[in-house]
């Protein structure tokens, strides 16, 4: 029976490993939101102090000294290489934490690193760094060699280490507890040692009463199992607490107890309310104990979650990467964002391939612009960044349209990025204002380019739909990702090859600047995992596992190699986001014999020139400036642009008439719709407004800040 009580200090940890550019921000959310409720927290990003701890000259010299031989020539060259490696790390760490960028120059020359097998792939380097390229070149460089060690940790200290995960492949979909048993069983290696050495520092500093993880994947459960571990061989008056991602979607039906002897508590869903309980021993909410589930209808606002606090966690610890040259790509590994939720859930939640039944996408909940943008300025604030990256499942366009006004209102210099629907409310006016706020990327599910199976999945977009968006995007000066799925259930290879077909003519086009393909996992959350006889297969496996319950494993008879269809849109993906194979035809990629596309070669090409819906006249439509300066001149108005300026030949009447309107529709704080518009026009002119409207002129202005939103 867990002993009730309130608790004094708590400690929440980001166990070994979930991102090295920046903080995770579940501790930080749950870190904001108990301190408003008066309890002590303290947070620690364990991954990213083990990171630094391994990557050094000490680190290294323990790494290398435990080495017993290997047969791989690779792991070998980098053990010969072992002192230039020691030498060189504390240079290489400094310059990737950013705090000489002077060094970039001296990492690119040729005999600074010490160069392994990563290095085999790097061809002319000049191609996609140039002469101007120094820094971004350097990180790409680094990375290559933190790579090679990690290559090596692997051979010879544990297959369970890579840099942005531990233990991953034992942790997925592990049916029963005995499997991570029979490994918390094995003494515990170098990575592991140096790990439980910080731990331990943080623990005895802290003294806390209840120390909690955060789990959200498979490649953070070994490693926050290994600190429980210790926690209760070494101090067993503290208990622990596991939430996050994973038990909220791998351990809902979890009948197993072993887990319960390393943690006394594992929440499930949003962490806060069932923290504050197991603080204050009220009645638990969402939580399992080794007496069981303790459920109770509650949740807690979006409003009430409130501003993370990333307060205390190491922002001078944290690493730059570049792992592709990819421009769009590398937003993931390279920069300090800070991430936070504009709204909770997903406001579509109807994608059957999606776990549209667990409460952090079916529960849809946003707050005000206005708060949002309070929010960012008091983060700015805690980490010293004014990079955002909004995490949210995907960002409702219309809270994104008035958190770009508020940015812009308050004349907030900013830059953000964030997932997003491609959807037809993504005009070319909506992506200039998103951009004029600081936005540079958006990320979005384009999932299977294919109609049917697009219906099929009920992701409420078309293959047009979608390439308008991205065009808008584009036009922006705003970089778009596409996530894409192949093997959904009745999806056949010639469907496959025609999805290949439309992402090769969106990079071609130059609206798409990177994607990434993700084998079609059918989840027990999901509505195809909940009902796939409705898509045509059949689960082979009917009951529960009794520890971890995700993914479900299904048969079906595809007529093709899943496996070489995948490894062929890889490589075809490869070859487009480095502008290569753009003109080769698709199945030609794939191995053996396989059909030629169906899809008009020009498909993409002809949506390019569809018209903007903003260019629609729209009497509830919003008009506002935000450009730079409009003035009268001779001919006509005079506008000046940051880059450019032009001058526009209007008559007397409607140089007025623009002068007059870009007076009030500059202030963000007023609402001019076009219905208003038009009458002020009536008092200018006796001619339709309508001509003005569709005039060259007209847009002339839309390019320097007149939009239609």
């Amino acid at each position: 029976m867990i002993q009730t009580g309130r608790m004094k200090k708590t400690l929440l940890v980001t166990p070994p490993f979930v991102q090295l550019n920046c903080p995770y921000p579940a501790t930080a959310y749950l870190t904001g939101y108990l301190r408003r409720q008066g309890y002590e927290v303290t947070q620690i990003d364990l991954g990213i102090e083990l990171i630094n701890r391994l990557f050094s000259t000490e680190g290294l010299t323990k790494i290398f000294g435990v080495y017993t031989g290997c047969d791989d020539p690779n792991i070998q060259r980098i053990h010969n290489l072992r002192q230039a490696y020691i030498d060189t790390i504390d240079t290489v760490m400094r310059f990737i934490r950013g705090e000489d960028p002077t060094l970039a120059n001296l990492i690119c020359t040729s005999d600074f690193l010490p160069q392994a097998g990563r290095f085999d792939s790097i061809n002319d380097l000049s191609a996609y760094f140039g002469s101007l390229g120094t820094q971004d070149c350097a990180k790409f460089l680094s990375t290559f060699m933190l790579q090679d060690l990690s290559d090596y940790i692997r051979a010879t200290i544990t297959p369970h280490f890579e840099l942005v995960r531990y233990g991953e492949s034992l942790a997925a979909s592990v049916p029963e507890f005995t499997i991570l048993e029979a490994e918390l069983s094995q003494p515990v290696n170098l990575i592991e040692t140096e790990m439980l050495t910080l731990f331990e520092h943080h623990i005895t500093t802290e003294k806390p009463d209840l120390v909690g993880f955060t789990i959200p994947f498979p490649g953070n459960l070994l490693a926050a199992l290994r600190c429980a571990q210790h926690i209760k061989r070494q101090h067993p008056d503290i208990r622990t607490v596991a939430g996050g991602g994973y038990p909220s979607t791998e351990l809902r039906s979890m009948s197993d107890q072993e887990i319960f002897k390393y943690f006394d508590y594992v929440s499930l869903d949003d962490g806060e309310l069932a923290l504050e309980r197991i603080l204050d021993g009220g009645p638990l909410i969402r939580t399992y104990t080794a007496d069981g589930y303790h459920d109770r209808n509650e949740t807690l606002s979006h409003h009430d979650q409130g501003c993370p606090d990333f307060t205390g966690l190491p922002h001078h610890l944290y690493l730059s990467l570049t792992e592709l040259t990819n421009p769009m790509h590398r937003l993931w590994s390279d920069g300090r964002w800070n991430k936070m939720m504009i709204a909770h859930g997903c406001y579509w939640a109807k994608c059957a391939f999606c776990d549209t039944s667990l409460d952090y996408i079916c529960r849809h909940d946003a707050v005000p612009a206005a708060t949002i943008v309070d929010w960012m300025e008091t983060i700015i604030a805690q980490t010293g960044s004014r990079g955002f990256h909004f995490v949210d499942e995907a960002a409702p366009p219309r809270l994104l349209k008035e958190i770009a006004l508020e940015i812009l209102r308050r004349k907030l210099q900013v830059n953000w990025w964030t997932n997003i629907r491609f959807e037809k409310s993504f005009t070319g006016d909506l992506c200039h204002l998103l951009a004029a706020s600081g936005c540079i990327a958006v990320s979005g599910g384009l999932e299977v380019a294919s109609d049917r199976i697009l219906r099929l999945i009920n992701k409420g977009v078309t293959i047009e739909q979608a390439a308008l968006a991205m065009r808008n995007f584009s036009r922006a000066g705003i970089m778009i990702h596409a996530y894409l799925m192949y093997g959904f259930p009745s999806e056949t290879l010639q469907e496959t090859i025609d999805s290949l077909e439309i992402v090769r003519q969106l990079f071609h086009a130059e609206v798409l600047n990177s994607a990434f393909w993700h084998r079609y996992a059918m989840t027990v959350h999901s509505p195809s995992g909940q009902h796939p006889e409705t898509f045509g297969v059949r689960r082979k496996h009917l009951q529960a596992n009794p520890f971890a319950n995700n993914e479900v494993w299904f048969a079906e008879d595809r007529g093709y190699n899943i496996n070489q269809t995948g490894e062929s849109l890889h490589n075809a993906l490869a070859a487009y986001m480095t502008g290569e194979g753009l003109n080769r035809p698709v199945h030609k990629w794939f191995v053996g014999k396989a059909p030629q596309t169906t899809i008009e070669p020009t498909l993409i090409e002809e949506q390019m020139i569809h018209p903007d819906a903003c260019r629609i006249y729209d009497a509830n439509a919003r008009l506002v400036w935000i450009g730079s300066t409009v003035e009268r001149s001779p001919e006509g108005i005079r506008a000046i642009g940051r880059a450019d300026e032009k001058t526009l030949k209007l008559s007397v009447a409607d140089a007025d008439f623009i002068i007059r309107i870009i007076e009030s529709v500059k202030d963000l704080n007023s609402t001019f719709t076009f219905a208003d518009i038009q009458t002020i026009y009536a008092e200018h002119s006796t001619e339709p407004f309508a001509y003005l409207y569709h005039s060259k002129q007209w847009d002339r202005l839309r390019e320097f800040g007149l939009l239609q939103i």
